[in-house]
């Protein structure tokens, strides 16, 4: 077994980091759409040419298992499982589509990404996503719900800086499929999702 040094410490990883730091560019100019790609000069190689970093975060997000349990007299009630996730920094929450693959690794202390959503905080969250996303197709009598301990993963994104369109930019890529999360990231900073205690 080898030791871990200070600088570094173990994280529970979502997903399967497949897209390297090269690739990014061609990520980035597909981030932009339409709009970018009528933008003049806004080739791959203009975006390489105007990354100035490329860093990889670890993003905390807090993930459930949930089984929805539907009753359904005189039949057995119905169990359906699904995932919830909170992410710890904006509060934005909702349904996994799939169970994602999830590994234990080693990566650098300082790009963990510090959640603000402790694990005393996140079952309001949770509360939340059963009320007003499962329990509204509900019409009659609300299910009940069965759920794991929340459990901190983290998702590892390209946060990349650069000079783009409209000028310093920072771009956030999901290490997993490329995708951009801009959406995401702009959850971040507004606060728009936090719960008022």
């Amino acid at each position: 077994m080898t030791l871990i040094g200070r600088q570094e410490k173990y994280i529970e990883q979502l997903g399967e980091q497949t897209v390297e730091a090269h690739e990014l560019p061609g990520f980035i100019r597909k981030s932009f759409g339409m709009k970018g790609k009528l933008i003049s000069g806004v080739s791959e190689d203009a975006v390489k040419a105007g990354i100035h970093t490329a860093e990889l975060i670890y993003h905390p997000m807090w993930i459930v298992r949930n089984t929805v349990v539907a009753t359904r007299r005189p039949f057995k009630p119905k169990r359906i499982p699904n995932m919830i996730f909170v992410d710890a920094v904006s509060g934005y929450r909702g349904l996994l589509s799939a169970v994602p693959f999830i590994s234990e690794t080693a990566v650098e202390k300082d790009k963990v990404i510090t959640p603000i959503i402790d694990a005393q905080a996140v079952g309001r969250y949770i509360k939340d996503v059963q009320s007003s996303q499962i329990d509204r197709s509900y019409v009659l009598k609300k299910p009940d719900h069965e759920q794991s301990e929340p459990r901190l993963v983290h998702l590892p994104l390209w946060k990349v800086e650069m000079e783009g369109p409209s000028g310093r930019e920072t771009h956030y890529i999901n290490a997993n499929t490329g995708a951009s999360e801009n959406f995401m990231s702009s959850r971040w900073a507004s606060g728009v999702d936090l719960m008022k205690h």
